[in-house]
C-alpha cells in the first residue's frame, strides 16, 4: 500500500521513463538540428570555395585578353621603332605569367561547368601569343579577334556560375539561422534547468557559423579587392597606349631634323589627339568619382546649343575627324561645361565604335530640344542595350574596350540627368542615334547665351 501524499511506485516508473524519453528525444531533435547545421556550413565552406575559385578565373582571363592586348601594341611599336624590344619583352613575361595562372586554375577546378569554357580560352590565348612571338603583330590582330568570342562565352558561363553559387551560400545560410533559431527555442522554453550549458554548447557553434559567414565576407571584400586591381591594371594599359604614343612620338619631333615640317605637323596632331583622349578618359573617372561621392556642381544657365557642340567638336576636327553638323538656334537650361563632356564622350564613342560618318543634329519637339549624336555603324547588339548605359558596361570582369574605362555612356547619361534631361538609344535605317533631350529655353528680352568662349572657360573651371 503507498504512502499517503505520494504516487504509486508504478506511475513514478512512468512518469520517469516519459520523462527520460522526453529527454532523449530531445537530445535527438538538437542533435539532429545540429547535424543539419554542421552540413549546412560546410555546404557554404565548397561553395566559397567554388565562388572563390570562379572569381579568379574572371579575374586572370580579363588580365590574360589586357596582355595579349598590350603585347601585340609594343609589338607593333617595335616594327615601327617607336618602342625598344625591352617592352615588348616585359610584355612578354606579362603574358606568360597570365597562361600559367590560368593553367593552375584548370587544374584546380575540374568539377566546375565552366572548365570547357577556360581550357579554350587558354588554348586561343596560347596560339595567339605563338602567333605573335612568329608571325608579328598583324596576324595575332586577326588572331585575338577570334579570341573574343570564346571570352565572352568564358564571361557568361561564369556569371552564371558565380550567380547560381551564391544563391547556394544564400540558402545554406538561413537554412543554418533557421536550425539555430529552433535549437535556441527548445532550450530556452523546455529543459531550464540545463539552459547555460547547452546554451553555451550552441553558442559555440554559433560562434563557428558567424566566423564562417564572416569568412565569406571578407572573401567578398577580397573580391571587390581582386576587381578593383583588375580594374586598375586594365586602366593602366588603356592609359599606357596614348602615353607610349606621345612618347614616342614627342622623342621624333625633339630629334632635331628627323622630320620634314609636313610629316612634324602630322606627328603633333596625333600627340595632340591622344593627348585629348587621354584628358578625357581621366574627366570620366573623375566625373565617375564625384557622381558616387560628393557629387558634381551643376551652374544651370541659359545656354546655344550650337555654341555648346561648337565647342566640343573641335579636338576631332584638329585630329582630323570630320563631324557632320546640323545646327539650329535653340536654347536649353543646362550646365554649358556638362553638357560639353556629355557631348565629348557621346562623339568619342561614336568616333571609335561607330562607323566611319558621325555628325550631330539638334531638333526642338514639345517643350525639349533633342540634340543627336549619330553614326553609320552597326549599332550595339541586343544583349547588351539593357547595360548600355550601366558604369563598366562590359561588366566587371569583361575586358575593357581598348581607348576607353567602361565609363563613357554612362557618365554622359548620369549628367544629363542632373541637367534634368534623359540619354536615349535609337536605331534608324543604318544609323546609331544617342539622344540628348533637354528642356527649351524660351529667352526673354535682355537675355544672353553662352558663347563657345564662355563654354570652354566654364569647361576650364
Amino acid at each position: 500500500m503507498g504512502v499517503e501524499g505520494s504516487a504509486p511506485p508504478r506511475v513514478r516508473k512512468r512518469t520517469v521513463a516519459a520523462a527520460v524519453s522526453a529527454a532523449l528525444l530531445l537530445i535527438l531533435f538538437i542533435a539532429g538540428l545540429t547535424f543539419a547545421n554542421s552540413i549546412g556550413a560546410a555546404r557554404v565552406a565548397a561553395n566559397a570555395a567554388s565562388l572563390h575559385w570562379a572569381n579568379s578565373v574572371a579575374g586572370t582571363s580579363a588580365l590574360t585578353r589586357a596582355a595579349l592586348a598590350q603585347a601585340i601594341t609594343f609589338s607593333d611599336l617595335v616594327s615601327r621603332g617607336i618602342a625598344t624590344t625591352a617592352d615588348l619583352d616585359f610584355a612578354m613575361e606579362q603574358v606568360d605569367a597570365s597562361l600559367l595562372e590560368l593553367e593552375t586554375l584548370i587544374s584546380a577546378g575540374t568539377e566546375s561547368p565552366t572548365i570547357a569554357y577556360v581550357t579554350r580560352f587558354l588554348e586561343g590565348a596560347e596560339r595567339t601569343a605563338s602567333t605573335l612571338a612568329d608571325s608579328g603583330a598583324a596576324a595575332a590582330t586577326d588572331e585575338i579577334g577570334s579570341l573574343e568570342a570564346v571570352y565572352l562565352d568564358l564571361t557568361a558561363s561564369l556569371t552564371a556560375e558565380q550567380d547560381a553559387i551564391q544563391e547556394a551560400i544564400n540558402a545554406n545560410t538561413a537554412a543554418a539561422a533557421r536550425a539555430n533559431g529552433y535549437v535556441t527555442f527548445v532550450l530556452t522554453l523546455a529543459i531550464p534547468a540545463s539552459g547555460v550549458l547547452v546554451y553555451w554548447w550552441v553558442a559555440r557553434r554559433q560562434m563557428r557559423d558567424f566566423k564562417a559567414r564572416t569568412d565569406l565576407e571578407i572573401e567578398a571584400e577580397r573580391s571587390v579587392s581582386r576587381a578593383k586591381d583588375t580594374f586598375i591594371a586594365a586602366l593602366s594599359h588603356e592609359l599606357r597606349t596614348p602615353l607610349t604614343s606621345i612618347y614616342g612620338f614627342s622623342e621624333i619631333l625633339t630629334d632635331n631634323g628627323a622630320t620634314d615640317p609636313e610629316h612634324a605637323a602630322e606627328l603633333a596632331g596625333i600627340i595632340a589627339n591622344e593627348a585629348a583622349e587621354m584628358s578625357r578618359m581621366i574627366d570620366d573617372l573623375l566625373a565617375a568619382s564625384r557622381l558616387e561621392s560628393i557629387g558634381v556642381e551643376i551652374e544651370m544657365a541659359p545656354t546655344r546649343v550650337s555654341s555648346v557642340v561648337e565647342s566640343a567638336i573641335v579636338p576631332f576636327e584638329r585630329a582630323g575627324q570630320a563631324v557632320t553638323c546640323n545646327l539650329t538656334s535653340d536654347m536649353v537650361i543646362a550646365d554649358a561645361a556638362r553638357l560639353r563632356h556629355i557631348l565629348v564622350n557621346l562623339i568619342s564613342n561614336a568616333v571609335r565604335h561607330g562607323g566611319p560618318s558621325v555628325g550631330i543634329e539638334v531638333s526642338s519637339g514639345e517643350g525639349n530640344v533633342d540634340i543627336e549624336v549619330w553614326d553609320n555603324g552597326p549599332g550595339v547588339s541586343e544583349d547588351r542595350l539593357a547595360s548600355l548605359f550601366e558604369r563598366f558596361a562590359h561588366q566587371g570582369s569583361a575586358p575593357l574596350l581598348t581607348g576607353s574605362v567602361g565609363l563613357g555612356l554612362a557618365v554622359a547619361s548620369r549628367l544629363t540627368d542632373k541637367l534634368g534631361g534623359q540619354l536615349t538609344y535609337q536605331r534608324f535605317g543604318d544609323r546609331t542615334y544617342f539622344v540628348v533631350s533637354l528642356p527649351t529655353y524660351l529667352p526673354e528680352a535682355g537675355d544672353e547665351p553662352e558663347s563657345v568662349s564662355e563654354v570652354i572657360r566654364a569647361m576650364s573651371s
